[in-house]
């Protein structure tokens, strides 16, 4: 979800809960990260927005783990589970209410939370107003889905990587992909066959990246990747690794010989925050590996 629609809709939510801490946050089978936190006085809290933890030293593990329903916990030092988190103390937390967000196919995206420093009596109306908000973030979240995801791989699209390049924390580089042969596909079995290897190879990339890195499918079968510092792969390790990973379809159900070509223009944040820029630097070098005989990447220097 977009920060400034999070920062806003958390703004509303500030509004019927003074002197309280907000967030909202994303779980995973395994990780809890807040995506937004905003103090009493409705400023962010950047010493935890953004943290991720694991998701069983977290209060929202109960509701993820349980039985994915709203919680209130009015006083955290006498509950068994809370008053033994590290997270406790480290976030001076006294009492905890949250809810569950929902994505609109019924898996849950993370939890909308208030929490107060002493010990409080939140009520069921307290609750049913955050689930009132818990809603609305799921009609967010399902209106930006349509908005800002590829409908056929289920990547981020062109439009999701404009509007969020900017707010990439740490970006290193960006690649910039495309299929070699990929029309011989389409010619040979049709756009059926097609769409599924598309899917397929959306697949295979994302295998060779890392969590923090983002990968969108910006039309037919071109692919961008913006690679952050958190990948500690060297940037030509991680492009063969998609090369090969793009080039072994022997095991595929129909006969495929593809590959890839791709540009990787270095990124210095300081100087490049135009995504156009940075993609217009990775198209030059990504044209380049295709001249050079493809199935290959070439660097280019913004």
């Amino acid at each position: 979800m977009e920060h400034r629609v999070v920062q806003d809709l958390l703004e509303l939510v500030n509004q019927s809960f003074d002197d309280k801490r907000l967030f909202l946050g994303k779980t995973t089978d395994e990780t809890f990260s807040i995506v937004k936190m905003l103090g009493e006085d409705g400023r962010e809290v950047e010493e935890f927005s953004n943290l991720t933890m694991d998701l069983k030293e977290s209060f929202c593990q109960l509701i993820y783990l349980g039985e994915q329903e709203p919680l209130i916990i009015n006083d955290t030092s006498k509950h068994p589970v809370t008053k033994g988190l590290a997270i406790t103390a480290q976030a001076n937390v006294g009492a905890y209410m949250g809810v569950p967000v929902f994505y609109k196919d019924g898996k849950m995206f993370g939890t909308l939370c208030v929490i107060g420093s002493e010990a409080v009596s939140f009520t069921e109306e307290d609750e049913e107003i955050l689930e009132k908000f818990s809603r609305l973030f799921s009609y967010v979240l399902e209106l930006e889905k349509l908005a800002s995801i590829d409908s056929l791989t289920n990547l981020h699209n062109r439009h999701y990587l404009y509007e969020n390049f900017p707010d990439i924390k740490n970006k290193k580089a960006i690649m910039l992909l495309d299929l070699d042969n990929f029309k011989e596909v389409n010619d040979t079995y049709g756009h059926d066959v097609g769409d599924l290897v598309l899917k397929e190879a959306a697949s295979r990339i994302n295998l060779q990246i890392g969590s923090n890195d983002t990968l969108a499918r910006i039309g037919g079968d071109e692919f961008a990747i913006v690679i952050t510092e958190e990948n500690k792969k060297p940037l030509a390790a991680i492009a063969t690794d998609i090369i090969h990973a793009l080039s072994e379809w022997n095991n595929y159900p129909v006969a495929v010989s593809i590959s890839a070509s791709i540009g990787i223009s270095m990124i210095d944040e300081e100087n490049v925050t135009n995504i156009q820029i940075a993609l217009k630097e990775a198209d030059t070098a990504m044209y380049e590996a295709k001249r050079n005989g493809k199935k290959t990447f070439i660097f280019e220097t913004c």
